[in-house]
């Protein structure tokens, strides 16, 4: 119990708003660098060398995003509330989707060539969804107690140390949650269809 306390501060309750608060906090991001994108210049000339390998890299990361996401929301859809899901991804790391949500979000960043634009959103994640991540885990600590310290302990957050990945054969799948899910990830390959057709009227 010692060793509990000394990673989670007794004030518990003290990131709720970062949860509470998340889809505003990205949607007022979002507004912010549409308006951007309508009312500056891009950082570089079309066809050029940064035009071209920002759609050579950007494009293959939302790509990544949105298959990872799929991955990780055959394990997770449906569970999150019921146990700890420490399979597929979430063997290699404990917050994968958040992973591959940022890998998403630099590679839009990149579509819209305009670093500041990049700047913006890869900052706001960095900056914001730690707090999210952090107040997520205080409430599975809560909730599950030394089971998912063990878990905390074997997996680390963001960055594997080792590629231990773990595949249950079979394995049950709620079709109505991953649908949810699913939704959620095409929005990635909308934003990007959107994104680069604006800046190629621009």
């Amino acid at each position: 119990m010692r060793q509990i306390r000394k990673y989670w501060p007794t004030n518990e309750n003290s990131l709720e708003w970062a949860i509470r608060w998340r889809h505003p906090v990205s949607l007022a991001v979002i507004l912010a660098c549409v308006a951007l994108q309508f009312t500056t210049p891009p950082s570089w000339p079309k066809g050029g060398l940064a035009d071209n390998l920002s759609d050579l890299v950007g494009f293959p990361l939302v790509v990544l995003a949105a298959f990872g996401r799929i991955w990780c929301s055959i394990y997770i859809s449906g569970y999150k509330e019921d146990r700890i899901v420490a399979e597929g991804p979430y063997a290699i790391v404990r917050n994968p989707l958040y992973v591959f949500s940022c890998l998403g979000v630099i590679g839009l960043g990149l579509t819209t060539n305009h670093l500041l634009i990049l700047t913006i959103v890869t900052g706001a994640f960095f900056l914001y969804y730690p707090l999210v991540v952090l107040a997520e885990e205080r409430n599975l600590q809560r909730k599950f107690g030394n089971a998912y310290e063990e878990y905390r302990l074997q997996v680390p957050r963001f960055i594997p140390n080792e590629f231990r990945l773990v595949e249950p054969d079979p394995y049950l799948v709620r079709p109505r949650h991953l649908r949810r899910s699913l939704q959620e990830i095409v929005c990635f390959f909308w934003a990007y269809l959107s994104i680069h057709l604006l800046v190629h009227l621009q």
